[in-house]
């Protein structure tokens, strides 16, 4: 015994229809479709067909309580289907990789370096088989909407319910949803495991991000001692070397100062001795004007002699001096260049002893650059594999929403049957039967479709009339009744056999109230303008 059932009705009214449409109407409007699509004429060598049974029979479906909503299975299992899974990379393997790196850095990154590509996608897709589940969506979300407005509207289904005895009973059916159940889980558990790996391989990052910051701490500490050793014996020797430097300097300077000294000595001897010549010269010049204007030829040929004696001591003297001026700088110049020299060996000596510190700075520096190199390439390959691993996750997290969404939102605490009906037609000849099978209707609105038709009325045939007012209640029901049942009871002889059999017993043609059915059904229609007087006529002569 099912632990509860639900029986949906057939006919759904329009919004804009406000008369009833009674349960003898639907099974007129059936039977009249039923009658115009018989064939009246055979195949050459074959006899006309007639309407063996119509009978109304409700197909199962269990509606299986998970996760604030229903699974939908097929209680025929006629329905297959099929889920898609992905595998998900070799987890362990990285897990195993990734902890060896805790202890060497350098198997750390080899683990890196080895699942760079590890997580780029998933190993493969798995095509597992839900026995009996309907995954369809717009399926779903029309048996979803047809549920909601059988229990929101409280409709009350009267008459003789005639339910296909279901292939799968409640434990089947709950074993069938168990495979959701079961993949859903396995979904989820593998969103944590990747969102385990992320956390993983982060948290290991960070560790090893926090031994080289310590690494370089004590390096750091290490080379900051030898710094502070080193520096005051270079300082002392910089010191040392300046001293010195200093002391030859002066020397050298004292010893140019010393030949300098007895050169401008001398210089300045020969600039006095220039001075007196020239005042000589001009005396001279004077007396021989004075020789000269008294024409006397002695006296003008003594101070000629005189003047010239004069002027050529003058020039030895300044070629002297221009002497003595050339080698006083050549040798303040020459001391300089010495000085300069002396300077830059020492420089270079100083140099070399401050290179001594500089160069274990720069070792530091190397050091500290080559350790924060490290750290930036281990966070910039673990970035890498964290953004691969969260795009597997929320690929994962989707596959977990798609499956959840197979779920209808309809809340029941227990294992529900749920009865769809359906109108199904069986015709005969001598030799087959075949099958129509009429999917849950929407009832339109009588008196907005009469009103646009009513002038060309009479030229509708009876189907084309009665396909307007019943209008499919939704496609992907037509498609599972008139697809699936109608293709698999072509192949299946068992459910052929036991649907026959089902719509037999249960035939509307042999009911003890039929003739009242029918009148009343034809009345009604007729009184709407669906049908007319002669048809009325026809069919109650068809079915006496």
């Amino acid at each position: 015994m099912p632990v509860a059932s639900l029986i949906l009705p057939y006919t759904a009214p329009e919004k804009s229809r406000k008369k009833a449409f009674t349960r003898d109407m639907e099974f007129t409007a059936i039977l009249c479709l039923g009658e115009t699509r018989r064939k009246k004429r055979g195949i050459v060598g074959s006899s006309p067909e007639r309407i063996s049974f119509i009978s109304k029979l409700h197909y199962p479906l269990w509606a299986v309580p998970w996760n604030n909503g229903c699974l939908i299975v097929d209680g025929l299992q006629i329905i297959f289907s099929t889920l898609a899974y992905t595998t998900l990379p070799d987890m362990e393997l990285f897990f195993k990789d990734i902890e060896r790196g805790q202890t060497f850095r350098e198997q750390f990154r080899n683990a890196l370096d080895k699942h760079a590509q590890t997580f780029t996608g998933f190993s493969e897709t798995v095509s597992i088989p839900m026995n009996a589940i309907v995954v369809d969506k717009v399926l779903l979300s029309d048996i979803s909407g047809y549920v909601e407005e059988t229990v929101a509207q409280k409709a009350d289904v009267t008459g003789n319910i005639t339910l296909i005895s279901p292939k799968l009973d409640e434990n089947a059916a709950g074993e069938s949803a168990n495979k959701v159940f079961g993949l859903y889980e396995r979904v989820q558990s593998d969103v944590k495991g990747l969102e385990l790996a992320a956390h993983v391989l982060n948290e290991m990052t960070q560790f090893h991000e926090k031994k080289i910051l310590r690494e370089v701490e004590l390096t750091n500490e290490t080379f900051k001692e030898e710094i502070k050793k080193v520096e005051p014996i270079v300082e002392k020797k910089i010191a040392f070397l300046l001293k010195e430097r200093d002391a030859k300097i002066e020397k050298m300077n004292k010893t140019t100062k010393a030949e300098l000294n007895g050169k401008l000595r001398a210089k300045e001897k020969r600039q006095r001795e220039l001075e007196r010549l020239e005042l000589n010269r001009t005396e001279y010049k004077r007396r021989l004007d004075v020789r000269r204007d008294r024409h006397d030829k002695i006296g003008i040929v003594r101070w000629e002699h005189s003047l010239r004696t004069c002027e050529n001591k003058i020039f030895e003297v300044k070629e002297r001096i221009h002497d003595l001026s050339r080698y006083i700088e050549k040798m303040q110049k020459q001391n300089q260049e010495d000085v300069d020299k002396l300077k830059y060996g020492y420089q270079t000596l100083i140099d070399r002893e401050r290179n001594k510190i500089a160069d274990i700075e720069a070792s530091l520096e190397s050091v500290t650059k080559a350790k924060e190199n490290e750290k930036e390439k281990l966070q910039l390959m673990t970035k890498r594999i964290i953004i691969l691993i969260e795009q597997l996750a929320e690929q994962k997290r989707l596959q977990a929403v798609g499956i959840k969404s197979l779920a209808i939102p309809w809340k029941s605490d227990q294992f529900t049957l749920i009865g769809v009906p359906f109108y199904i037609v069986g015709y005969k000849t001598e030799d087959r039967f075949r099958y129509r099978v009429y999917p849950p209707l929407r009832v339109m609105s009588s008196q907005g479709i009469v009103k646009k038709i009513e002038k060309t009325l009479l030229s509708f045939r009876l189907t084309s009339r009665i396909k307007l007012l019943l209008q499919p209640r939704s496609k992907a029901l037509n498609k599972m009744f008139n697809i699936f049942l109608e293709e698999k009871m072509k192949t299946d002889k068992t459910l052929e056999e036991n649907l026959r059999g089902l719509a037999t017993s249960n035939d509307l043609l042999t009911s003890e109230d039929f003739r009242k059915v029918l009148t009343n059904g034809l009345e009604e229609l007729k009184s709407e303008g669906w049908i007319k007087q002669e048809e009325s006529v026809s069919l109650l002569e068809t079915f006496p």
